[in-house]
């Protein structure tokens, strides 16, 4: 991990108060700081207001839900924040908290690739309890002991201000176990700490360097200001971050100091809060993409069912495309095509919730056929969302199983390689297989062609389900659970599948024979199901021909009543219209997906 420059973030709770510190030090970071807001994330508990959690991604800021450590020490919110992604893959992540606010731009006082923080204000805890900790803990100072900043009393060097932690990202993995071990086991030990129980998250990280052999570089007193202390007693330094606390007149404004250099540095600050804030108001869009036998169908029939709940906290899911067996938005996918963009423009009006969900696996199916230009106009369509892209995917061996049996069920189309009959080692083969086989390369293609900012890609065999509600910012009240649709042909209907491909007949037989699997086998599968319905409904069994039965089923036990099935579909169909495999009068009709197949032939072979 890592590559991903610094990437600064805070934690929200439910107390409004949270809301306010973390508006003013968004504005600090962007205004005075200069930090992009592709920089920035901000997460928040399952306790925070929906409403507040919308304040911040209307501003274009990325949101993530985390969970609470321990209701009772909220500081220790911020150990959370290390399994955040978006920060493991930082080169530094700087965890905040939201009292705190920036003069200027701090990245120049960050060192490269190391732990950093400035000392704690006051020796809490004293030493001596430091001295019964270690001891109960079974660790050893590594380092000599330092002076606070405020009275110069010395601490354990390890003893940091939780105000700014600035973290290598590829640490934070095997950081947060260690610091989290820490902040639970000291609750056991609050007959030391007593008071001083306040401060377990900076003690707790005290610990975990110790262990961990972190010997954190010392930021100036300016990283982490304490501007709620009276300035006659700290060191004369300019301040590059304000830790203000609660130290605010009643309007919001940091309380003015008596130091000269600190005074204008607050009254500059004040000056910017006083002015409208520049970041622009942005609505957001998660982008599902798929990719295809991801659980696409589950979370697509998950999100249209849950609708009226998403709405409620602030997420729109538009009216899914018709005709579709699933609840989804394939009109992106007909609109790229096309290169005109009237009926996504359309599901992205009818939404005025602050984040909004669209949602096809056509989007990585087909994103290499999409022509550059149609691309370009789809990401200016949304230039006024801030876009997210959720992707699932799972192991190549099994998804390209189990996407070759799909592209072979789903109608014939050359150009997809539809329907072809091809073995599972050439289909791997093939060059728009391989592609989405490579899911760096398509993470990202897909952030380069939908002008996404970010995107969360998640094993299917993880828990993508929680990870898809977590990105979209919903709180479910229990466990969100997305039941399994489709079920995959077995092999022995599959291999039919094969054999019926290889055939090479025309679409109204080949759906006649698909047809066919499915009354025999009972699957679940939607697009064998397709194929039986449309069957019945327009009257294509009459295309089947029984000489081919010996072609498609073999003698295995599984086959026993097949013969007779297709003729009894056959005798009420009435006189069936016999196939030649391969032939052609001349006419040409048209399929759903576009291809053009042979017209049946009248009459035996």
């Amino acid at each position: 991990m890592g590559g991903g420059g610094i990437r600064f973030s805070c934690v929200v709770d439910r107390d409004e108060i949270f809301r306010h510190q973390a508006l003013k030090w968004l504005r600090g970071l962007t205004e005075l700081a200069g930090v992009s807001p592709d920089d920035i994330i901000i997460h928040h508990t399952h306790r925070t207001s929906p409403d507040d959690v919308a304040e911040f991604t209307r501003r274009g800021i990325r949101t993530r839900a985390i969970k609470v450590i321990n209701p009772r020490r909220p500081h220790c919110n911020k150990i959370e924040q290390l399994r955040s992604s978006f920060l493991q893959e930082a080169d530094l992540a700087v965890l905040c908290d939201c009292d705190t606010l920036f003069v200027t731009d701090p990245r120049p006082y960050l060192p490269a690739g190391a732990v950093a923080a400035a000392v704690v204000d006051r020796p809490n805890p004293p030493l001596s309890v430091f001295e019964v900790l270690l001891n109960r803990a079974g660790l050893s100072r590594q380092c000599p002991d330092i002076p606070t900043t405020v009275g110069k009393e010395m601490t354990l060097f390890e003893n940091r201000n939780g105000g700014l932690y600035s973290l290598p990202g590829p640490l934070l993995p095997a950081l947060h176990p260690c610091w989290r071990k820490w902040a639970e086991w000291l609750e056991g030990h609050t007959d030391v700490l007593q008071t001083y129980a306040f401060h377990i998250d900076q003690i707790s990280f005290a610990l975990a360097c110790i262990e961990m052999k972190i010997e954190p570089a010392l930021l100036p007193a300016g990283m982490n200001y304490p501007a709620h202390m009276a300035a006659h007693r700290l060191a004369d330094t300019a301040p590059v971050m304000l830790h203000y606390h609660r130290s605010v007149e009643d309007d919001g404004t940091i309380k003015p100091s008596g130091h000269p250099v600190v005074g204008s540095a607050i009254s500059h600050v004040n000056a910017q809060l006083a002015r409208p804030a520049r970041l622009k108001v942005r609505r957001r869009l998660v982008l599902h993409v798929g990719l295809p036998k991801t659980g696409t169908s589950s979370l697509q029939l998950w999100s249209f069912n849950h609708r009226e709940q998403l709405r409620a906290q602030g997420i729109g899911y538009p009216a899914p495309s018709e005709g579709t067996a699933m609840p989804k938005h394939q009109f992106i996918v007909t609109d790229l095509q096309r290169g005109r963009f009237e009926r996504t423009q359309q599901a992205l009006a009818e939404c005025d919730e602050p984040t909004v969900i669209l949602s096809t696996e056509g989007l990585t199916n087909h994103l290499y056929d999409f022509r550059p230009a149609a691309l370009q106009a789809f990401r200016t369509l949304l230039e006024d969302f801030e876009i997210s892209i959720f992707m699932t995917y799972r192991q190549p061996e099994a998804w390209l199983k189990s996407y070759h049996k799909q592209c072979e069920i789903n109608p014939g189309n050359d150009a997809y390689h539809y329907g072809m009959g091809l073995d599972v080692a050439a289909f791997g083969q093939l060059p728009r297989v391989r592609r989405l086989l490579d899911i760096g390369m398509l993470k990202q293609d897909c952030l380069a062609a939908f002008g996404a900012k970010e995107i969360v890609a998640v094993d299917f065999d993880d828990d993508w389900a929680g990870r898809f509600v977590e990105l979209c910012g919903y709180r479910p009240a229990g466990p969100v659970v997305m039941g399994r649709v489709n079920e995959s042909v077995p092999d022995w209907i599959f291999d039919a599948v094969l054999r019926i491909n290889r055939q090479k007949l025309p679409a109204e037989a080949r759906t006649a024979w698909l047809g066919t699997l499915q009354r025999v086998s009972a699957t679940r599968h939607s697009g064998l199901m397709q194929y039986d319905l449309k069957a019945t409904t327009t009257g294509l069994w009459r295309h089947l021909d029984p000489s081919l039965i010996e072609k498609i089923a073999t003698p295995d036990d599984c086959w026993n009543g097949y013969d007779g099935l297709v003729r009894d579909l056959i005798a009420a169909a009435g006189t069936p219209d016999m196939i030649c495999p391969g032939t052609a009068t001349g006419t040409e009709t048209g399929t759903a997906t576009g291809t053009k197949t042979a017209a049946t032939v009248t009459g035996r072979a």
